[in-house]
């Protein structure tokens, strides 16, 4: 299997799983479940999960997971290209903490600066890197 495929496929892992946490243990009020009812999306059955998770989990973990799709997509599709995964992974970056800051959420800069910092870092280390098929 490619990198870029086994990339994708943890791109859209990490995806589901920060949508998971969101079907499960979010206010329904968010944006997301107006979109599903507007689908006729039943996640009733996700609401119903009786599990104490802490709150870091909920909140910013999700978030995390997102921006990390986000990171990951970028890389699958600037690989080679470091100017433009540093432009758009940058630009992923900037919009999320400008999202954050209007709504006051400190815990969730921190967590996004601290994904980039990890995304970068992996970058740097894997750029290159080839993967026998």
């Amino acid at each position: 299997m490619s990198k870029r495929i086994c990339f994708t496929i943890l791109a859209f892992l990490l995806l589901l799983i920060g949508g998971l946490i969101y079907l499960c243990f979010r206010s329904p009020e968010i944006l997301l479940f107006r979109f599903l009812d507007m689908i006729n999306f039943n996640y009733s059955v996700f609401q119903n999960i009786d599990i104490k998770i802490p709150s870091f989990f909920i909140y910013n973990f999700s978030n995390a997971l997102f921006v990390f799709f986000g990171y990951i997509i970028v890389y699958v599709i600037w690989d080679k290209d470091k100017k433009h995964f540093l432009l758009y992974s940058s630009i992923i970056t900037f919009l999320s903490i400008i999202y954050e800051i209007m709504t006051k959420d400190i815990s969730d800069i921190i967590t996004i600066s601290v994904s980039y910092i990890i995304c970068l870092f992996l970058y740097f280390k894997f750029r290159g890197v080839k993967y026998e098929k």
